[in-house]
Parts: structure tokens; C-alpha cells; sequence
């Protein structure tokens, strides 16, 4: 049976927790260690790795499948206090089941050599400064995840290397996705809770994009321009993957929409491919950007949708790119050439026909 895309985000998402985990227990044990000896013990290496690895599932089960890997929507205050009663109750907790392992003759996990052992370990100094350590480590883990969900691992990464401060010639896809209908929903709904039905309708994109491997560079009001690397769309096509994924999500989320707003979401996209400017703009509060054409092409592209009756146009130059036949049965038909305001060469446009029937 083969694993589903929502199943292997959580895995890897597990995955940094544990990775995360094991380089900052592995490095406070090294370093520990080099201060206090100035040589390194293989025994409470392996301790700290045996650490480690119960740290990391504890935390990344707890993020990812209580809460869903998703915001946390409590204040702030009920959320850092949650969160540390979590991160501290863990410490004790796995401190505990790592020394009464280490010690015990693997005849009884509970003795009285074991437990004796364990009170000694709370008495020590070395002990507190550990659990304080960890508990800092398990706010900064999270922190790191939370900047890295919001930018996304390419951007992330290379904002870290400050590849970005300088501009970057990139090659990349664009989608551009707009609501349907949005004025009419913001003025039926009223600004509350149509700002509700936004967050769960973008919540469900993100959720497909991050499985299709792309990211959210921008979300403006009822749309949102979503990016690929060029290189990563010639043998996989991630755009028509996501338009799919989510198109089929909205599908089987249609009946929650219909019975806590009376409306269920539509949308129409936009695809286009091309060279841009990448760079970090900004001193206080700054933010990745893209310049070129073409953004603008992208979102002129998405408008012809209403023109042609369609739901998913792209243009000619990602139609070349993208590996043919289409997965999920899409048919492709050729629209013709259209002048694109701010362009003065006509772009030939192809649109997406959905399947009569969707594959199981």
C-alpha cells in the first residue's frame, strides 16, 4: 500500500524533531563532557543519544499528531504555558525512563538500585542544568519549525546562508489561486466570519502545497501565488498535482463549509514559468520578494479563466516544461494567443480539463 503524501509530511515533519533533538542533546553531552574532563566518555554519549531519540518523538508526536501540526489557536499566554508545562512534564519524564534503562539489570525496569540512582540524578547540579537546557531547546525547536513552515525549506535555508541579501537570478513556476465569488462571500458572511472561512480555506492549500512540494510565496486577500523550482516540475508536474489535491479537498470538506458558513469554496488558477529577480527587500520587518514579469503574466493569466469558462489556464512556456501525459487523467486544450495587458507579445494559453470521473 503506498504511502500517502499527508503521511509522509508528518513523518518528515517527526523526522525533525528527532534530528533536532539529537544534535542538541549529542552537542550539550560533547560539549559537557570537553568542559568538564577535556575527554569525551562513550557511555554518556550513548545516554545523551538514548535522550534524544525520546525527546525528539515525544515533542514531534505531540506537534504533529495532537496538534495537527497546525497554529495554535489559544493566546499566547495559554499557549507558551501549555507548551511548557509540555516541554518540562517531558524532561522529567524521559530523564526518567532513560536512567531507570540505564541502570537496571534487564531483569526489572523498577528496583531499589534503580530508583536510588535516579534521586541522586535530580539532586545534582549537572542534573538541573540539563533539564533548564532542554527546556529552552524545546521553545527554540519549535521557534525554528514555526519560521521554517512559514517561509519554506528553500527559503529558509537560503535566507539562513544569506543567499538573499543580494539579488538572485531564479527560475522558477508560478501558480496563482483566487477564490471565487470573494466579494459576494466577504459581503454575505460579514468581516468575522468571513476572515474564519479564509483561514480554514488557506489552511487546506497549505496543507496541499507543502505535500506537493512547493511554497506560498505570497497571500493577498483571495489570492495567493504559490512557487516551484522549474528544475523540480520536468519530471513531476507539482502545479497540476496540487490543483488536483486541492480541488479534491475542498470536495470532501465541502459539507463542513456548507454547514458552518452556508457556503462552500471554488477557486480558479493561474500557471505560468520564468526567470525572476529574488531578493530580500527591507531593513525592520523585511520579506522575501520576486520581481519580473512574470508574477504580473501569472495573474493576468488566472483572469482569463472567467473569460474562457475554465478553472486551470497556463501558458505555453510551462505547458513545454511540464511531463506529458498529465497525471489524474487531465486533458489539455489549446485556447489560442492572447495579449496580456503589459505585454506586447500574445501568449499562447492552454486550458486544464478536469476528468469526467476521479481516480480512486
Amino acid at each position: 500500500m503506498a504511502i500517502t503524501r499527508l503521511t509522509q509530511r508528518k513523518v518528515k515533519a517527526i523526522c525533525y524533531y528527532v534530528s533536532s533533538w539529537f544534535v542538541a542533546t549529542i552537542g550539550y553531552a560533547v560539549l559537557a563532557q570537553y568542559a568538564s574532563t577535556g575527554e569525551f566518555n562513550k557511555q554518556t554519549t550513548l545516554f545523551a543519544l538514548q535522550l534524544a531519540i525520546f525527546m525528539g518523538l515525544s515533542h514531534g508526536i505531540y506537534d504533529v499528531l495532537v496538534l495537527q501540526d497546525e497554529m495554535d489557536h489559544r493566546p499566547a499566554y495559554a499557549a507558551l504555558l501549555m507548551k511548557s508545562a509540555f516541554y518540562l512534564s517531558c524532561i522529567f519524564a524521559n530523564i526518567t525512563i532513560c536512567v531507570l534503562l540505564w541502570y537496571s539489570d534487564h531483569t526489572a525496569l523498577i528496583t531499589e538500585d534503580t530508583i536510588g540512582h535516579l534521586i541522586e540524578a535530580f539532586k545534582t547540579p549537572r542534573f538541573q542544568i540539563l533539564a533548564l537546557y532542554l527546556f529552552l531547546m524545546g521553545h527554540l525547536i519549535t521557534f525554528v519549525r514555526s519560521v521554517h513552515k512559514k517561509f519554506g525549506t528553500r527559503v529558509f535555508v537560503n535566507t539562513l546562508l544569506g543567499k538573499y541579501q543580494d539579488p538572485v537570478e531564479e527560475d522558477l513556476v508560478f501558480m496563482f489561486i483566487d477564490l471565487r465569488r470573494s466579494t459576494a462571500i466577504a459581503e454575505e458572511l460579514g468581516h468575522v466570519t468571513y476572515s474564519n472561512f479564509m483561514k480554514d480555506y488557506y489552511r487546506l492549500l497549505s496543507n496541499c502545497t507543502e505535500e506537493n512540494h512547493g511554497e506560498i510565496y505570497q497571500i493577498a486577500g483571495d489570492g495567493a501565488f504559490l512557487t516551484w523550482k522549474t528544475s523540480a516540475c520536468k519530471n513531476i508536474a507539482h502545479p497540476i498535482n496540487c490543483f488536483y489535491d486541492f480541488s479534491i479537498c475542498l470536495e470532501k470538506t465541502k459539507h463542513r463549509f456548507m454547514k458552518k458558513y452556508g457556503i462552500a469554496p471554488s477557486f480558479k488558477v493561474g500557471a505560468h514559468c520564468g526567470k525572476v529577480i529574488a531578493t530580500e527587500v527591507g531593513n525592520f520587518g523585511s520579506e522575501m520578494a520576486y520581481h519580473g514579469d512574470v508574477l504580473n503574466a501569472t495573474a493576468r493569466i488566472q483572469s482569463l479563466c472567467a473569460k474562457l469558462g475554465q478553472e486551470f489556464l497556463i501558458s505555453e512556456e510551462l505547458f513545454e516544461i511540464l511531463p506529458k501525459p498529465f497525471e489524474h487523467g487531465y486533458l489539455c486544450k489549446k485556447e489560442g494567443f492572447f495579449e496580456l495587458r503589459g505585454r506586447k507579445k500574445e501568449i499562447l494559453i492552454f486550458s486544464l480539463q478536469k476528468p469526467l470521473t476521479n481516480p480512486n
